[in-house]
Formats: structure tokens, C-alpha cells, sequence
């Protein structure tokens, strides 16, 4: 069976992608392992609740700017919002399955169930697909993969164990949340290995039944609230952490490779002990914690996911670590005509910048993809500029996008807004929701290009000061939050002229005149 596009996954970044095709009657076809939708979230995350914001009630009916809350919808013109389902900021999974599969039942998806595709091959930049278990093969001309990052990553290090140690994945659906399994943790003492958002969560459940719980991590992991990366630790599991602080028998470290150095671990009797490795040829090796501290009666692997490629019969490039697809800026394989990845594997062209692992981020990422790859226009404006005075139109514009714009705001620093002076015509052409790093729609030489952002500041917040200190002329650069940015070539994106950035906002409403319209109709005329 032929079909122009096929989607492997129904995820959230599948049934993103099936939509936008469907809406743009670009025909296609949904490939699903599984017998639904957004199968990962029956599964995880173990604590129930996720860490994704639904924050219902904002104080503002535009839906775009309540976008910039609700993390959790995937965007349509229907208005079927996540924010319908719950008042929970942080809301259970089952929720978010929930609205998966209506979102799937009401915009009526091309999606087939319970096949697994278990091959690929390539045949002249198209793809061939077969079905486990069955005779069953598809091909298609481009080859759309949302499969996530579904690999556990387990690390190589030197075992001798008879109980093998199990990864975060290896739980049944609800285990934690199940009292009587719990107690195979009562009073023992356990080893997390990993240092991300899963080892809190799990920490801060195992916390009430062990006599302690160790979180040991490769490298230091930075909280959310301090790096604005969503992806970093999560204040939901702070509590975790005051009982490291407050030393209330836990523990948090890093650096457990020690400058590449392996863990060994090994087994007496049911106990675990964990030393280094400094030397593998003569298995010398030091104890974790110099105190001696290095037997555990548990130790579970929260040691995260990367992509799978096993399904692929040909060469596959990847980066950072192996982790994600190595892809182009348009979410094209780099060395594979023709095949794309989205959802949460866009991520490693922003990744650790800004938000398109996460849905939040993918969904707009995904509506720039259908633009890049289908000869579907961005979103543009034309402002009639025969007139000086018509700068005014164009500052307002800019205004409403800093303050109501979610893909600005969830995708900072990455994805823009673009606009130039078109000479011949007399007018500005307005693009909205371009990737920075895309030379789509923007071609001409030796013209003005505005490019606008929001982004955030310093990497590192410090709490403590946020409030306490207020921008002056001049030094709007060391804005920590996020605040607008426009930069000015000549000739994108070779001649960078000017960067302008404008003071940060508590709560980021950008509406001050003076700080924000009358800086930026001085700024747009000067150059105008």
C-alpha cells in the first residue's frame, strides 16, 4: 500500500503532524504500534502527575496569549483545549490521554492500530515499511518518524550481579502508586542512578518508605527555575531536596563517571556494592563515597531514553550522544533524502535552548515543518508603507505579537518573526512563527530584515534577586527574564547591524509606552 506520507507514531507530535496534513488535504497515513493514542502516557510518568503547566485561568480571552499557559494542548482551529479537562496545574496523565484520543476521535485521523513496524529499507529516497507479524508492506514517498525517544539508555558499566537492576521503564503502569509493591523498598537503603526529573520523582515517592534514598547523577543537573529549561529539574519536586538539605538521611551527587571512569557494581548476597573503576585491566577500584558508604539494598536506573533507530536497514546518522537523529533545519535526516523526524526528536536542533522537546515547543515546531517542507506559505501580513507615518501600524503589530504570541514565547529564542521593506511595492512583509535558523521566506540581497524574538537573559538566575533590581537605559542586555529582542541585518543572515533588546517585565507584559512602544517606533522609523 502506497501513501504520499506516512507518520510512524500517534503520540502528540504524530497527531500534531496528521492534523495539519489533513487540514492542508495533503494525503497521509498514521502507523501506531500500539492500540491507541499517546501510548507513552498510560505508562509515565510513574508519580501520575505530570510536569507539563495547565494553568485554566489567565485573566485574558485571547486564546493565543492562554496558549502561552497550556501546555499540554495541540494546536487547531476548533478550539478543543487541554485546559477543558482539568483545573489541576499540574494534571495526571490520565488526562492527557484522555484528550489525546478525542483529539484523535474529533478531527477524524487517518490512523491504523496495533501494527509495529519492525523494518525499514530505502529504496531510491523512497521507504519501504513491514509489519510485524504480518505480510503486510507499506512504502511512501516521505517518511515522518514521532516515535519519541523510546530506547532505554543504559549505561556500560561492569556488572557481576544476579539480580539485575532495573530502569525506570521496567515498572508496570501505577507500580509506585501502589502501596503493597512499595514494600519491597521499606527500610532499605536505595541508589538512584541518574540525576533528571524521573530520579526526583521517583526519590520523592520512595522517600516516606526507605531509610534513605541516594540521587547519583553523571553530571550536574541545573533546576528549571535557575536555566528556563523546562527540561532541567522541576521545582514540583523540591521536597525531595529538602530532605538532602535539612539532612534528613538522603543524598544528592554528581560526576559518578569521574573523569570517565565506570562504576563497578557487584553483588553480595542480596546487597549491592557500588565502588569506581580506576584501572579495568587490573580492576582496581576505589569506594563511591570515601566514607565507605557504597552498599545498597536497591538501585534503580533513571538513566533516561534516546531515540531507536534498529528499524532502519541503512544508515542512520545521530548526535549528542547518540540521543536524537542528526537532522537539518528542516527536520530532514541529515543523510536521508526524504525522511523527517518530529515531536520531541526536533529537539536536538534546540536542544538545551529552548522548548521543542517538550509538547509545549513541538506543536509549533511541527506547524513550521508542514511550511518548510510543503510549498505552504508562513503567515504574513503587508503593511502599506508609502507613508513615514504608517510606522505606527507596524509598532502596534509588533506590540499585540510580544504580548500575546505563544510560539514567541514558548519556543524562545528560536523560533522568530521576520520583516522587511519591500521597495518596489512600498510595504512591509510580516512572516510569523519562522525557525531563526531557516533562510525560508526570506531571500533577497542587500535589504533590511528585522528579526524579533523573545528570549531570556542571563542562564543563571539567582532567585534571590529577581524583582530587586530594575533595568535602565542601556543595560537591557542583563535582562534576566524574558523580554523582546530585535535584531537588524543587511542581507539576512550574513549582516548583523544592530541588536536591540528591551527591558524585562515581572510579569511579562511588555505595555509600558515609554519603555516599549515609543523605544520601538524610534527604533523602526530610525531605520525605516
Amino acid at each position: 500500500m502506497y501513501y504520499e506520507n506516512i507518520i510512524i507514531g500517534a503520540g502528540p507530535g504524530g497527531l500534531q503532524c496528521a492534523y495539519f496534513l489533513k487540514k492542508y488535504n495533503i494525503e497521509y497515513l498514521v502507523i501506531e504500534k500500539s492500540d491507541c493514542v499517546g501510548n507513552f502516557f498510560y505508562n509515565y510518568p510513574h508519580a501520575g502527575d505530570l510536569i507539563s503547566i495547565n494553568k485554566k485561568y489567565t485573566g485574558n480571552d485571547n486564546n493565543d496569549f492562554n496558549l502561552r499557559h497550556d501546555w499540554n494542548s495541540l494546536l487547531n482551529d476548533e478550539n478543543l483545549l487541554f485546559t477543558n479537562y482539568s483545573d489541576k496545574f499540574y494534571p495526571t496523565k490520565e488526562t492527557l490521554t484522555e484528550y489525546l484520543n478525542d483529539f484523535y476521535e474529533k478531527n477524524n485521523l487517518n490512523i491504523i492500530f496495533n501494527k509495529n513496524v519492525f523494518k525499514i529499507i530505502k529504496k531510491n529516497d523512497k521507504y519501504e515499511l513491514y509489519i510485524e507479524t504480518t505480510k503486510e508492506k507499506y512504502s511512501c514517498h516521505k517518511l515522518i518518524i514521532a516515535t519519541g525517544l523510546s530506547k532505554k539508555n543504559i549505561p556500560n558499566y561492569i556488572l557481576n550481579i544476579k539480580n539485575p537492576i532495573k530502569h525506570y521503564g521496567d515498572y508496570p503502569p501505577n507500580y509506585f502508586l501502589n502501596k503493597d509493591n512499595l514494600e519491597e523498598f521499606k527500610n532499605k537503603k536505595v541508589l538512584i542512578l541518574g540525576g533528571g526529573n524521573a530520579s526526583y520523582e521517583l526519590a520523592n515517592i520512595l522517600n516516606e518508605i526507605t531509610s534513605s534514598v541516594f540521587i547519583l547523577g553523571k553530571s550536574n543537573r541545573n533546576w528549571a527555575i535557575s536555566s528556563h529549561y523546562s527540561g532541567d529539574i522541576r521545582t514540583i519536586y523540591i521536597p525531595f531536596l529538602d530532605t538532602f538539605l535539612l539532612k534528613s538521611q538522603n543524598a544528592i551527587d554528581f560526576n559518578y563517571s569521574f573523569n570517565n571512569y565506570n562504576l563497578i557494581i557487584s553483588q553480595n548476597d542480596e546487597e549491592y556494592n557500588v565502588n569506581i573503576c580506576i584501572n579495568e585491566e587490573t580492576m582496581e577500584n576505589i569506594p563511591l563515597i570515601p566514607n565507605g558508604r557504597n552498599k545498597y539494598d536497591k538501585i534503580i536506573l533513571c538513566t533516561g531514553w534516546k531515540f531507536d533507530n534498529s528499524i532502519f536497514l541503512f544508515d542512520l546518522a545521530l548526535n549528542i550522544n547518540n540521543k536524537y537523529p542528526h537532522i537539518k533545519t528542516n527536520y530532514e535526516s541529515i543523510n536521508n533524502k526524504n525522511l523527517y523526524f518530529i515531536g520531541s526528536l526536533m529537539h536536538s536542533l534546540d536542544y538545551r535552548i529552548s522548548s521543542g522537546g517538550f509538547i509545549h515547543g513541538f506543536r509549533y515546531l511541527i506547524k513550521s515543518f508542514i511550511h518548510l517542507n510543503y510549498d505552504i506559505k508562513f503567515k504574513y501580513v503587508t503593511f502599506d508603507f508609502r507613508d513615514i507615518n504608517n510606522c505606527k501600524q507596524i509598532t502596534e503589530h509588533i506590540m499585540n505579537r510580544f504580548n500575546t504570541s505563544s510560539d514567541l514565547y514558548q519556543m524562545f529564542g528560536f523560533l522568530s518573526d521576520i520583516f522587511y521593506y519591500n521597495i518596489e511595492e512600498k510595504n512591509i512583509i510580516y512572516f510569523e512563527n519562522v525557525p531563526i535558523n531557516s533562510h525560508k521566506p526570506y531571500k533577497k540581497e542587500n535589504q533590511l530584515f528585522f528579526i524579533l524574538t523573545l528570549e531570556y537573559g542571563n542562564k543563571e538566575t539567582n532567585i534571590l534577586k529577581i524583582g530587586k533590581k530594575v533595568s535602565s537605559i542601556g543595560t537591557e542586555s542583563k535582562s534576566t527574564l524574558i523580554h523582546p529582542v530585535i535584531k537588524i541585518y543587511n542581507s539576512y543572515p550574513t549582516s548583523l547591524i544592530d541588536i536591540v533588546h528591551f527591558d524585562e517585565d515581572l510579569f511579562a507584559e511588555y505595555t509600558d509606552i515609554s519603555k516599549y512602544y515609543d523605544k520601538l517606533f524610534r527604533l523602526l522609523k530610525s531605520y525605516l
